[in-house]
């Protein structure tokens, strides 16, 4: 007497071949979707990364202002090179040795507008001080750096408590003096920016005498 042997219908292996593909279409999904968020996390990571640096770098700046006269006619009224306004903000500064050779150097600070090739920006440029040029000797000496990409403003405010209290200025109007400090806040930006306020210091001293390379700053009291 013969076993008859049973096998699958050909309704069965198609149900199986059907489930199994479900289930390879779901791992599959499910991997794309890890692999997207992973790349989501590390993009965030970086941007927190690229802020953390450009804030600690824009504290540094800012906080560190050479107070150094213009030249003016005899008997003129004594007057810094410090010009800060709402949009924009110039000053002589520190440079902090470890972003390049230190000593001091020309800042300016203000909002890149969106144009054919550039994004919106908030961008920092500068160049070795030398006195009594405001610009570069060499077109190639002046750089840039971009602070806080896809910004929309830049909006400075200037606080003095000796005169005004502590009411805070959008532009700075004394030009004998620095301001003691300093907020900016970022509009429009990709991504959170927080409000920034710099107390500022007048760096005093044999860095703040002269331009070229020095050691540091001897910063001193206001």
């Amino acid at each position: 007497m013969t076993r008859a042997v049973r096998g699958f219908t050909l309704v069965e292996v198609l149900v199986a071949t059907a489930l199994l593909s479900l289930v390879v279409l779901g791992l599959l999904t499910a991997m794309r979707s890890f692999a997207q968020s992973e790349e989501r996390i590390d993009a965030r990571i970086r941007v927190d990364d690229d802020l953390r640096v450009s804030d600690r770098f824009l504290r540094t700046v800012l906080s560190s202002v050479s107070p150094r006269q213009r030249e003016a006619a005899a008997g003129a009224p004594k007057a810094i090179d410090f010009a800060g306004s709402e949009r924009e903000m110039r000053w002589i500064g520190v440079m902090p040795a470890r972003h390049g050779a230190g000593g001091l150097y020309r800042f300016h600070l203000f909002s890149r507008p969106a144009g054919a090739e550039l994004p919106a920006a908030v961008v920092l440029e500068f160049h070795p001080y030398v006195p009594g040029f405001e610009a570069p000797l060499e077109p190639a000496a002046l750089q840039s750096r971009t602070m806080v990409a896809g910004a929309g403003e830049a909006r400075f405010r200037y606080q003095d408590d000796g005169e005004a209290g502590e009411a805070w200025l959008a532009d700075w109007p004394h030009a004998d003096r620095l301001p003691q400090r300093v907020g900016l806040t970022v509009e429009g930006a990709d991504h959170p920016w927080p409000e920034m306020v710099v107390s500022v210091v007048a760096v005093t001293g044999a860095a703040a005498g002269r331009g070229g390379v020095a050691a540091g700053p001897a910063v001193g009291p206001r």
